[in-house]
């Protein structure tokens, strides 16, 4: 939290700018006071943004989406301009740390507390579904523990029941790809039925303290959650049957909201419903945020520890994350928070012919089996056989016309990846270029990418570098004409500075592979 000092402004509306929260490539969050003292959580977009017609209309669809939802397990709008010259929100300020946080802090919550967890959700999506809405993203950073239970927020990518689920004007896809369902991920019409996967993705979390689905890139966790069965090893035993439900494959098998409570069991009542660790993160909160307005607070609920700016424990922190956008992250792994959003830039255009003009170079289909490529990519020795799941054809306009990937295992736990995207011209709409260009430019991060220009052997490349241990070691992005590539490398045999020439040689063969076909 940061006193307002000079920086502004001093009222957002009728409100009282008390602090700034949280700062994100999309806006900002300020903590405020209403005209009778109620503390509100004021997201406020960047003055840029706010003259881009295309995102206003989306803070307006998320206003009026925070609106329609009602009920005592969301934070209520209080109040809202999206046609002021800086489209503000107003909601109910709710203390309490959010569900990533508090694991980050105290650890998987016990059994008890998950099942206060699963019924809050339950009821939240009851209210969210009732509005007629699909709520999209949720996951444990838009979760809230407050005292008296659950509060589900962000509706910032909110769609109506039936409504299109992709941006289909940039390709791009929007979810935290942890905790979204196959439909989401495959780009098929989405029902209530998507929440509720996304909701036994976040207990897993809360019991585990890990996600159900794990890999070391975007497209191989894209691949595991719609192919793979979910790790609930570690849920106990009580809760596994009715987590396993909720992430079934098939939207039809999943159970409804209003099931949910009964699978979960009978929630005992208290007054303290969560560990200890959560009930130290609000009373922290709480303390802050009343030495900031000086309000008196309880003695019973304030922290022995002197004054300080610097709030311990985030105000909010799920909140904030959740309201500010882009890619700002509160100590989960990026890969499961990332988002797949186009950053309006000059992006590179090879060869400087419109790509609207470029014929396909790939017209035919990418291998139908790992199989049948033995012996034609360049792949190290040591390696056993590679797997996968065989070719799939796209039947939308922003999926590829073919797509395939395969994985190179070794005994010494080494793995390489290969994957296809061949988009294909379409009669009337796109090139198959414009189609490929715009998948490469969506999976483009910047500051976590870095182009390669002398990529030499296709029209473009860019690479991820490694950020953390568990991370990819060589990560490459590559489109040539109406082809996309990706290529990973992990493992002690081939660290970065080393890995770089096999991802190369994996790529360039991949891709002869496809021109001879």
């Amino acid at each position: 939290m940061q006193d307002m000092g000079l920086l502004g402004p001093t009222h957002v509306g009728p409100f009282r700018v008390l602090a700034v929260l949280g700062q994100g490539g999309m806006g900002r969050v300020l903590l405020g006071a209403a005209p009778d003292g109620r503390l509100v959580a004021v997201k406020q977009v960047h003055a840029e943004l706010a003259e881009d017609d295309g995102f206003r209309a989306r803070f307006r669809r998320e206003v009026d989406a925070s609106r329609r939802v009602s009920g005592a397990y969301t934070a209520a709008v209080m109040d809202a301009d999206p046609d002021a010259p800086t489209p503000w929100l107003a909601s109910q300020f709710v203390p309490g740390p959010s569900l990533g946080e508090a694991l980050d802090a105290g650890g998987p919550l016990p059994e008890p507390a998950v099942r206060l967890l699963a019924a809050g959700l339950a009821q939240a999506l009851v209210d969210v579904h009732r509005a007629g809405l699909i709520h999209r993203d949720l996951k444990p950073s838009n979760v809230l523990l407050a005292e008296d239970g659950v509060r589900v927020i962000d509706f910032g990518i909110v769609r109506a029941v039936g409504e299109q689920t992709r941006i289909t004007h940039t390709g791009a896809l929007i979810g935290s790809p942890a905790f979204m369902s196959p439909e989401q991920i495959l780009g098929r019409e989405l029902t209530p039925a998507s929440d509720v996967f996304a909701l036994g993705a976040t207990l897993v979390m809360a019991c585990t303290g890990q996600a159900p689905f794990s890999a070391p890139s975007v497209p191989r966790l894209l691949h595991e959650v719609v192919n793979a069965e979910p790790d609930l090893g570690a849920v106990p035993a009580g809760l596994r049957e009715v987590v396993a439900r909720c992430l079934a494959k098939d939207p039809a098998a999943r159970p409804s909201p209003q099931e949910l409570p009964a699978l979960v069991g009978r929630v005992e009542p208290s007054a303290r419903p969560w560990p200890d660790a959560v009930n130290g993160l609000i009373a922290g909160q709480r303390a802050e945020i009343a030495a900031l307005s000086e309000m008196p607070v309880p003695p019973s609920k304030a922290p022995r520890r002197r004054r300080s700016w610097k709030v311990r424990s985030l105000v909010g922190v799920a909140l904030v994350a959740a309201l500010v956008g882009g890619l700002l992250t509160v100590g989960r792994p990026l890969v499961q928070e990332v988002y797949f959003l186009v950053v309006p830039e000059d992006v590179p255009l090879p060869g400087g012919v419109p790509l609207a003009q470029v014929q396909d170079k790939y017209t035919g289909k990418v291998p139908a089996t790992c199989e049948e490529i033995v012996g034609k990519v360049t792949v190290p020795p040591a390696f056993d056989p590679p797997r996968g799941n065989g070719r799939s054809e796209g039947t939308r306009d922003w999926e590829a016309d073919s797509v395939n990937f395969c994985v190179w295992n070794s005994r010494s736990g080494d793995e390489i990846y290969l994957g296809w995207d061949l988009y294909l011209a379409q009669p009337g709409g796109k090139t198959g270029a414009e189609r490929a260009k715009s998948r490469h430019e969506g999976l483009w991060i910047r500051g976590l990418t870095k182009r390669d220009p002398a990529i030499g052997f296709a029209e473009e490349a860019f690479w991820k570098p490694p950020r953390k241990a568990s991370d990819s070691n060589c990560v490459l992005y590559v489109r040539d004409v109406n082809l996309d590539i990706f290529v990973s490398v992990q493992g002690k045999a081939h660290p970065p500075g080393q890995c770089e020439s096999v991802a190369k040689d994996l790529a360039r063969s991949g891709m002869t592979v496809v021109a001879k076909r």
